[in-house]
């Protein structure tokens, strides 16, 4: 299930046989180096909203939030098996 990650220069994603992964759009992009950058520490919601959207959070950030993990999730499940058990949730963060 080794999944790579490259944050040097632009966020880049490969399975164990080098082969790139496709991580949608931007904010799901800026989430998963947000989580990268914090790898072993839980990073609150409220502190993923803020590092995400700043001033401009939608209506609904935890649902965004929500649906922006799904869409990571579903990316790296896609990618390696039991990729999608690389993004956890648990409190505090």
């Amino acid at each position: 299930m080794p999944v790579r990650f490259g944050l040097l220069g632009p966020l880049a994603v490969w399975t164990d046989h080098g082969e790139p992964v496709t991580v949608p759009g931007r904010k799901v992009r800026a989430l998963l180096a947000n989580l990268l950058v914090n790898a072993g520490r839980p990073v609150s919601a409220d502190r993923l909203v803020d590092d995400l959207w700043g001033e401009a959070a939608p209506a609904d950030p935890t649902a965004a939030l929500h649906v922006r993990v799904s869409q990571l999730r579903r990316a790296l499940a896609n990618a390696e098996p039991g990729g999608r058990e690389l993004v956890v949730s648990q409190a505090p963060g």
